[in-house]
């Protein structure tokens, strides 16, 4: 049982305490009499005393509900939750309430969050709540407040209630509706949307992807079908195609790709982005799985060696680099398409493009080299474009299931890619009308000038459980003097710095401990379950549109660049987002743009 304690309202009437301390303590910290430190004995001794507290004040208050078909649920463990566990789940006729007991009254942000993403995870991914009527609500109940009203925190889509008026609320949620027993909600799963990484993992261990509403409401599943569908044709038929699978950031792209690669034999999985391939490699402990697209040219074009895999799953194919930037008579897509072809009957090759995502030099002349590259060479495209954007196809076929159609990392606020692009494009106007539904869809964005405050909020909402959240910044600019950049190049110490970022807590580079920012370079294809975007000079609002400084040299939209670095930035946190502008008086205008017009909250 994923719980420390359930039962009716009835039965915790009649409870003694010293019953629910022993299952709590049980439950949470094993059987028989701990062995513990003295500073873990005190934890363990706290949480008892916190246990204690909300037991005598919820047998207070359920006294006078008595007659209602409800249950109550201790500790409910999150599955795949990343240790994470509601203190009350208190299940009535047509409404959970999610209940997170606090002893003090000066209540942090992160607390607020804590709880609505508790109510989140519980609406969207269990699938008892899922298949019922059940409305689920959250409240931060300060157990020592003595005021009598109850606040609704619009903020963070959830109640704050007291002693005395937590009863009150109950009777306000009270609905007509089914009952369903602790018994039935437990026997549900509860299935989260996975990280990349998470996700990654479950692939290699042959695990199915979870039935999530996002998933259910995208067209994932079909995108994938029609992949394997060209695959089968392309062996049926010993022809050679290349398929291109659009999306936007989080919509799934790297899971497609890692899914192909491990379920079609004689395929391999490449990416040019070094950070993400070492991260990959080194959480599924495997480098054939996922491999670095420059080794994998290299061996061709300096040795002369044919790699033997006839499905090539290309990683940002939008990024490929030109013929100038890899210093040869060849671009990637051209050393590709030769490998694909060479001594082979049939091959496919699927280019994974995330659109708006251009960050290094040489990756600016997108799909025309992939279309350079087929010139003559008997080639089928399969893709959602326009056939005259691949004028040297053999043949073309336009398919509506290539193109991912929803976001998975930001969860519910399906919303929140397209109001990051109507921001970038600078058209306020719209940036405004898409922020509206993220609050209620609970993922909160805030700005802030205060640094301090942000890594407070970060701590307090992740406290105690795995999930990660972290510094990231635009690279080129010196501004971290205090938060320096993750290191980036070539270095001797293993794990490598943005390795270390993402998988390593006991490392300094680790990004939960806040002590190094990682670039855009170092997190383009990976995420973080919140983060805490460095907004500087680099980028700034005025007069209406962007201004960029600290561009690249030698790009051909050294501004577009930019603004794609952002973007990668603001689309990596799965959970919410902090934009922290430091006070300078460039940033004025953007401060203004954040906070006034575009009504983006400051951080409490």
């Amino acid at each position: 049982m994923n719980c420390g304690w359930q039962g009716s309202i009835q039965e915790f009437l009649q409870l003694p305490y010293e019953v629910l301390e022993e299952a709590l303590t049980t439950f949470v910290y094993g059987a028989g009499e701990p062995q513990h430190s003295e500073e873990e004995l005190e934890k363990v001794q706290s949480q008892q005393r916190a246990w204690k507290d909300s037991y005598e004040k919820m047998q207070s208050i359920l006294r006078s509900f008595d007659h209602v078909d409800g249950s109550i649920i201790f500790e409910y463990a999150l599955i795949r939750g990343s240790g994470r566990r509601p203190d009350i789940l208190l299940i009535l006729p047509g409404q959970i309430l999610v209940i997170e007991c606090k002893s003090y009254n000066a209540v942090h942000a992160g607390e607020y969050m804590q709880t609505s993403l508790y109510v989140r995870d519980l609406q969207h991914y269990h699938s008892t709540i899922q298949a019922s009527n059940v409305k689920v609500s959250g409240v931060l109940f300060l157990t020592n407040d003595q005021r009598a009203d109850v606040l609704s925190i619009h903020r963070f889509q959830v109640y704050q209630a007291s002693q005395r008026s937590l009863g009150s609320l109950i009777s306000k949620l009270l609905r007509k509706g089914e009952a369903i027993t602790a018994d039935r909600f437990l026997s549900g799963t509860y299935q989260p949307s996975p990280s990349m990484l998470e996700a990654a993992r479950s692939i290699l261990n042959d695990e199915d992807l979870p039935r999530i509403k996002a998933v259910d409401s995208s067209n994932f599943e079909d995108v994938y079908d029609t992949v394997q569908d060209v695959i089968q044709v392309a062996q049926r038929t010993n022809t050679h195609h290349l398929v291109l699978v659009s999306g936007e950031p989080g919509a799934g792209k790297t899971f497609l790709g890692l899914q192909t690669a491990h379920n079609t034999s004689d395929s391999v999985y490449l990416s040019g982005n070094g950070p993400l391939v070492e991260v990959l490699q080194d959480t599924l402990n495997n480098k054939v799985f996922v491999q670095s697209l420059y080794g994998y040219k290299t061996d061709f074009l300096r040795y002369g060696r044919t790699p033997h895999e006839q499905v090539i799953i290309f990683d940002e194919a939008q990024r490929a680099w030109d013929a100038e930037k890899m210093g040869g008579a060849f671009s990637e897509p051209e050393v590709i398409i030769q490998i694909a072809k060479q001594n082979k009957p049939w091959s496919v090759v699927v280019g994974l493009i995330g659109n708006g995502q251009e960050i290094h030099l040489g990756e600016e002349s997108g799909l025309p080299l992939w279309d350079a590259a087929i010139k003559e060479k008997e080639i089928t495209v399969h893709a959602k474009h326009e056939n005259r954007k691949f004028p040297n196809a053999a043949g073309y076929e336009s398919r509506d299931h290539l193109h991912l159609n929803s976001s998975l990392r930001s969860h519910a606020a399906l919303q929140y890619y397209a109001f990051i692009q109507a921001l970038l494009e600078g058209d306020v106007e719209k940036a405004l009308e898409l922020k509206q539904p993220l609050q209620p869809q609970r993922y909160p964005i805030f700005v802030t000038d205060d640094l301090h405050k942000a890594k407070e909020y970060m701590s307090y909402l992740y406290k105690d459980d795995k999930k990660t959240f972290g510094i990231i910044c635009a690279s080129g600019v010196d501004r971290l003097k205090h938060v320096p950049v993750v290191p980036f190049g070539n270095r001797n110490e293993l794990p490598k710095p943005a390795t270390a970022y993402f998988n390593y807590p006991s490392s300094s580079f680790y990004c939960k401990n806040l002590n190094y920012a990682a670039t855009e370079f170092q997190t383009q294809g990976l995420e973080l379950d919140a983060s805490i975007v460095h907004w500087d000079a680099d980028l700034c609002w005025k007069e209406g549109q962007w201004h960029c400084k600290h561009t690249k040299r030698n790009a051909r939209d050294p501004e577009q660049m930019k603004i794609n670095a952002y973007r990668v930035l603001l689309t990596r946190g799965r959970d919410t987002t902090v934009i922290y502008l430091p006070n300078k008086p460039e940033l004025k205008s953007t401060w203004d743009l954040f906070v006034h017009t575009l009504q983006i909250p400051i951080l409490p």
